[in-house]
């Protein structure tokens, strides 16, 4: 059974390399340091899932979620937040754009399995 694909968009290397640490041995991670590169990626792979963070440089997530919500090809991905931007209004907002769900950091081993369990029941 193949493994399910995972893209991590985030432009924190350390972030980075602890998601694809707790990820690497049961899905396929890929990653994108920034939100053009995420939305370059895209345009020949999918994701069963994307874990997204909000402050990056130029592309930002919200508008990654703007895009990627907007169309057709990637609209029915499961994108969760995971993001240093702890206020609720900051929550409201990507979840308002079509986030469907959000996580603030430091995230945990077991805040990620929950997230797994719920969008990739396979």
């Amino acid at each position: 059974m193949d493994k399910a694909k995972i893209l991590v968009i985030d432009d924190d290397p350390i972030c980075t390399g602890m998601l694809l640490a707790i990820l690497g041995d049961d899905y396929q991670v890929l990653s994108a340091n920034s939100g053009s590169g995420a939305l370059d990626l895209l345009s020949s792979v999918k994701p069963n899932l994307i874990l997204l963070d909000i402050t990056m440089p130029n592309i930002n997530g919200y508008q990654v979620i703007k895009h990627l919500k907007g169309d057709l090809r990637t609209s029915n991905i499961p994108v969760v937040v995971i993001s240093s931007l702890v206020e609720k209004s900051d929550q409201d907002f990507a979840i308002n754009l079509g986030a469907d769900n959000y996580l603030t950091k430091p995230i945990l081993p077991n805040d990620i399995q929950a997230i797994l369990n719920k969008y990739l029941s396979l």
